[in-house]
């Protein structure tokens, strides 16, 4: 899996703050609603303006901004940009992404509401309004959460409050930030999920964290067979044995099979999986990452599904997998279905 962790919604803010928006929080306005709204709408020369300092996102989608692009082109900048005067120029609060497409369209100026905000309020708000907006990739969002952490002197509890997060949620984001540099890099890339590297944390050294990050990236080992390699690992057990199967990972004990795998047991009710829930099983695996098992039932169509955890925080994490896309209150694309 190589998701990322959904945004705060569009009650963000007001979570964010505990209820208590800083002076002329940020909402997602157009300039006709600004000035109903009793906002002193104005324009800055693009030039004048510089990137917000607290800006937890380091990269952007090249071809968002293109589609971003080519709507200013057609049809201007309809949201102004929020800014902060800091001596002669303006600082970006929040629209960096407008103020970087409108540069591209050759545009010279862009609306702004300039709003008076002091560097604690400024980087929350930098936060939240990425975390609203687009997705961070999870190296971004554990990194902002630190700097919101360090900032303002919050402890987890603290910061999970401020975000609207689980202290379980805060506190996984923030293991990632332990991984070395190339497995790190391999998560902002999208090309293993924290579900996937979390396991590899235990491990001895950053040279074998990267060493099996590589592996598990190339050879798209799910978050099961992840965790399964880690331990054997940390055991000192030849882990390639592992690698059969993604329905059923062989133990460390046996070596591939010379004789076909027989059928689950059916004493307890259950029969073999068919290949559709084979691979939605994988799935789940995959979204959670954890150990999933799917049994169905032999008398309808019906069944169970086992999902492993390793502890209360794991506990908490699944809980929050499960019902974030809920709580959302919005129907969305998980990557695995859509709630």
């Amino acid at each position: 899996m190589a998701g990322k962790k959904g945004g705060l919604g569009m009650t963000g803010l007001d979570k964010m703050f505990g209820g208590r928006k800083p002076k002329g929080a940020p909402a997602a306005r157009t300039a006709v609603e600004e000035k109903q709204a009793g906002e002193a709408v104005g324009e800055v020369t693009v030039k004048n303006l510089k990137p917000n300092p607290y800006q937890p996102r380091k990269t952007f989608d090249p071809e968002a901004l293109r589609e971003l692009e080519e709507s200013i082109r057609q049809s201007g900048v309809i949201q102004p940009l929020i800014v902060r005067k800091k001596g002669r120029q303006y600082e970006i609060v929040a629209g960096e992404r407008r103020w970087r497409a409108a540069k591209a369209a050759g545009l010279t100026k862009v609306p702004v509401v300039v709003r008076d905000y002091d560097e604690d309020a400024m980087m929350e708000v930098a936060l939240v309004e990425n975390m609203q907006r687009s997705d961070l990739d999870p190296m971004e969002e554990a990194r902002g959460i630190q700097q919101l952490m360090e900032t303002l002197g919050l402890t987890q509890e603290e910061a999970a409050r401020k975000l609207g997060k689980s202290r379980a949620a805060v506190a996984n984001a923030l293991r990632l930030l332990k991984l070395p540099a190339e497995a790190a890099e391999l998560v902002s890339a999208g090309k293993l999920s924290p579900g996937q590297v979390r396991p590899l944390l235990g491990l001895d050294t950053p040279e074998k964290i990267n060493e099996l990050a590589r592996k598990a990236a190339e050879g798209g080992w799910s978050a099961r067979i992840v965790e399964e390699v880690a331990k054997a690992e940390k055991a000192g057990k030849p882990w390639h044995l592992y690698l059969k199967t993604e329905e059923e990972l062989l133990p460390p004990e046996k070596t591939p099979g010379k004789k076909e795998r027989k059928a689950p047991s059916s004493q307890n009710g259950t029969k073999a999986q068919d290949p559709d829930t084979r691979a939605f099983q994988e799935k789940l695996i995959q979204y959670l990452g954890t150990r999933v098992k799917i049994e169905p039932s032999q008398k309808d169509q019906g069944g169970r599904i086992l999902i492993e955890y390793y502890g209360p925080e794991d506990l908490e994490r699944l809980y929050e997998l499960l019902q974030g896309p809920v709580r959302s209150g919005n129907r969305k694309k998980t990557g695995l279905f859509t709630v």
